[in-house]
C-alpha cells in the first residue's frame, strides 16, 4: 500500500486493480475495491494501523466486469452514476444511442447482466461531492471510457482517480465506449486544469500528463477509424483489419500478448453491433 498524500493510498488488488483508500476520522471511503471477499481478513490486519474503522462508502468508477467482480458482497454504501442501473446510451458522431443488454469480460463468453447484482445505493447524474472530515471529494461524470465512468477528484491534495480512461502501454476497453467523447476528456486531463496532480489510473497506478497526451494519441486515432468505417458502411471484418493498426501504438512486447487482441476484438465486435442495432431500429421509425 502506498501513501499518495496525508490519510490518502493506493493498493493494487487480487485482480491487478489499483484502487484507492481514503482516511477521515472515524470512516473510511474506498475507491473502487482493494480487495475480495475471502481477503477481507488479511487486508484488515494488514492495514489496520492505516485505516480507520470500517469502510463506510465505496465509489465504484465504472461498470467494467473486474471493478464488478471485486466489488460484489461489499457491506459499504455503493456509490456509482446511475447510468450503472440504468441502461447506457452509446453516442456516436451520426447514430442515436443505443440501450447496453448486458456486461460482459474481455472474452466473447457472456457474464450476463452483472450490474443488477450491485445496486447502488447512492447515484447521480453529471456530478456529486462528499465531504469526508478535511476533504470534499468531487464526483464527475466521464462517459469517454465507459458509459458510467467516473473521475474521482481531491483538489486539496491534486489528486484524482481516472479509473480506465487513462492506460500506459495496454489497448483501451472500447465496448461501452463513446470516442468522441474521450478525445475531449483527454484534452481536459492534459490541460493546465490537472498541472501539477498525481493522476491515478486503476491499470497502471499514477501516470504523468506526458502519458495522458499519448493516450490521447490512441483514442484519437480510434475515434478517426471508427468514424471512417461508418462513414463507408464498413462490414465487421473490415472493422476487425484496423486491430494492428490499434495495436502499432504499443510496444512489441504487447503486440505478442494475445489477451490485448482479444481485447480489442470483443470491444470492436460489441461497439459495431451496437451501432449497428441502433441505426437498424432509426431506419425502422
Amino acid at each position: 500500500m502506498q501513501e499518495i498524500a496525508p490519510n490518502i493510498f493506493i493498493e493494487q488488488n487480487s485482480l491487478g486493480m489499483v484502487t484507492g483508500i481514503i482516511r477521515s476520522d472515524n470512516s473510511t471511503t474506498l475507491i473502487d475495491y482493494p480487495f475480495r471477499q475471502d481477503e477481507l481478513k488479511s487486508w484488515r490486519g494488514a492495514t489496520s494501523r492505516m485505516v480507520s474503522g470500517d469502510a463506510r462508502y465505496l465509489i465504484m468508477l465504472d461498470t467494467h466486469y473486474d471493478r464488478l467482480l471485486s466489488s460484489k458482497g461489499s457491506d459499504c454504501t455503493l456509490i456509482a452514476h446511475a447510468n450503472t442501473v440504468m441502461p447506457g446510451r452509446l453516442k456516436v458522431t451520426n447514430v442515436k444511442g443505443q440501450e447496453e443488454q448486458m456486461i460482459q469480460t474481455e472474452s466473447y463468453d457472456p457474464t450476463g447482466n452483472v450490474a443488477r447484482l450491485l445496486p447502488p445505493e447512492i447515484t447521480f447524474g453529471d456530478r456529486m461531492n462528499l465531504y469526508l472530515g478535511e476533504y470534499e471529494i468531487q464526483l464527475q461524470h466521464r462517459p469517454g471510457a465507459n458509459y458510467a465512468a467516473i473521475w474521482v477528484e481531491i483538489p486539496q491534495e491534486k489528486i484524482i482517480f481516472v479509473g480506465d480512461s487513462v492506460m500506459v502501454d495496454q489497448p483501451p476497453f472500447l465496448a461501452f465506449s463513446n470516442p468522441a467523447i474521450w478525445v475531449g476528456e483527454m484534452e481536459l486531463l492534459a490541460g493546465k486544469d490537472y498541472r501539477g496532480y498525481q493522476i491515478v489510473s486503476t491499470r497502471d497506478g499514477i501516470v504523468s500528463q506526458e502519458n495522458v497526451r499519448d493516450w490521447a494519441k490512441v483514442i484519437n486515432f480510434i475515434h478517426k477509424t471508427f468514424n471512417e468505417l461508418l462513414r463507408k458502411e464498413a462490414d465487421l471484418e473490415e472493422w476487425m483489419l484496423e486491430i494492428p493498426e490499434i495495436m502499432r501504438f504499443f510496444n512489441p512486447l504487447m503486440r505478442e500478448d494475445e489477451r490485448y487482441y482479444n481485447r480489442l476484438r470483443w470491444g470492436i465486435k460489441t461497439w459495431y453491433e451496437q451501432v449497428m442495432k441502433t441505426m437498424t431500429e432509426v431506419e425502422n421509425e
